[in-house]
């Protein structure tokens, strides 16, 4: 599998909308517009999704069916986070996204 980056608008927002607890994290969690989302990296090799902004990169990385490694909002740093339906979410963009 390969490490794909995008950086058109419309595949970035095709890519966020495919998940409503994605677009959810993203907007109200993180507090970012779409608008401000520059980049998307998907990596089929290490399973994860990075996020950037010009300012900010959001790492999701999938550990096994039920946990993931997020930043936390609070304070920053990467946690291991009980999300079953952002674990799907990141597993069914890789699919998609990376071929």
């Amino acid at each position: 599998m390969a490490d794909i980056l995008f950086a058109d608008r419309e595949k970035i927002n095709e890519i966020i909308n495919t998940s409503g607890r994605l677009k959810y994290l993203i907007t109200a969690t993180y507090q970012i517009s779409l608008d401000d989302v520059v980049s998307i990296r998907v990596d089929g090799d290490n399973f994860k999704i990075d996020i950037n902004t010009d300012t900010d990169m959001l790492r999701f990385k999938p550990k096994d069916l039920e946990n993931i490694i997020m930043k936390n909002p609070g304070t920053g740093s990467l946690q291991l986070t009980f999300d079953p339906a952002l674990v799907q979410a990141i597993y069914n963009i890789i699919d998609e996204y990376v071929t």
